[in-house]
């Protein structure tokens, strides 16, 4: 049994499926449009769509069809993956990740073909927000650099605004936050609300997919996840992603304990920030490595 299996837990996602299947997991923030853009694509509703900034997608969910194009692709599966943003409403962030992180590892250990990721932006959001640039940091050291030759970034919800506030807008976040994605591959794609376009992002993702050497085995891509948890048997809280959402929580954490000792005057808004801070301890404990992993790692052994 692979060493990732022990960090799964009852009602976890997990995907068995063949060498031949051609998984794009959708990624990004919660309400960015994750579930929309999977039922555009399908042209039916394939997931529950939430309302706003309210979450349906605690788990990830799979979505299979049978692939009729490009022709090099036919008969074999394509897997869609919806999957939960951070910040959810019901979830928390170190669970959100960890079961990002076990899917991602199940599909790995069955061989599955990553053929591209598709990260998903609200450019209708005047700003990036806390909850949009961790998303996105945390969804860098998910993937690695090697993974962003196969990202598209698909910008969303533009109908909301003008053309030319979208253009500027996704010029802005391309020359910034966004930089070194596009340096190491990744394209932005201005992703309308219907099926047209859904597909033809899609189409993008197949079209560049590359066969092995093989009659018709995919070459097999990995992010930068899938190694640290099945190759190396790192725990996910050991991962760059894990550090990396362990040390935000972390920041969080001291702001909310400032704004509850500034707010000793107003006792709903005190009991708020302390409320917050004891939620972020108990995620950033479930992010702590056990001291015997960091016994070991220290002689090199882990």
């Amino acid at each position: 049994m692979g060493k990732w299996k022990r960090q799964v837990k009852r009602g976890d996602v997990l995907m068995k499926g063949t060498e031949n299947d051609i998984v794009v997991p959708v990624m990004g923030a919660t309400g960015v449009g994750k579930s929309t853009f999977i039922n555009n694509f399908m042209g039916k509703n394939a997931v529950i769509v939430g309302h706003g900034l309210q979450s349906c997608t605690a788990q990830l969910t799979p979505v299979i069809l049978p692939i009729t194009e490009p022709a090099h692709l036919q008969g074999r599966r394509l897997v869609l993956v919806d999957t939960p943003g951070f910040d959810d409403t019901h979830t928390s962030d170190s669970e959100i990740l960890r079961r990002i992180a076990i899917w991602l590892a199940s599909s790995y250990d069955s061989k599955m073909k990553l053929s591209g990721i598709i990260y998903l932006h609200d450019i209708s959001r005047p700003v990036m927000s806390g909850s949009d640039r961790q998303n996105l940091a945390v969804f860098q050291d998910l993937c690695g650099n090697k993974a962003f030759s196969s990202t598209i970034i698909g910008t969303t919800r533009s109908d909301k605004i003008s053309q030319k506030v979208s253009e500027r807008r996704s010029n802005q976040i391309s020359s910034t936050y966004w930089k070194g994605m596009i340096e190491a591959g990744a394209t932005v794609y201005p992703l309308g609300n219907d099926t047209a376009s859904a597909r033809n992002m899609l189409t993008i993702i197949l079209q560049n997919v590359k066969l092995s050497q093989g009659p018709s085995e995919p070459s097999t891509e990995t992010v930068e996840v899938q190694h640290e948890v099945v190759d190396q048997a790192k725990l996910v809280s050991e991962t760059k992603a894990g550090k990396r959402l362990k040390s935000t929580l972390k920041e969080v954490w001291e702001m909310q304990k400032k704004l509850a000792l500034q707010a000793e005057n107003d006792a709903e808004r005190r009991k708020e920030h302390s409320d917050n801070v004891n939620k972020l301890d108990i995620q950033i404990n479930a992010l702590k490595v056990p001291f015997s992993r960091r016994l070991l790692a220290a002689f090199g052994l882990a």
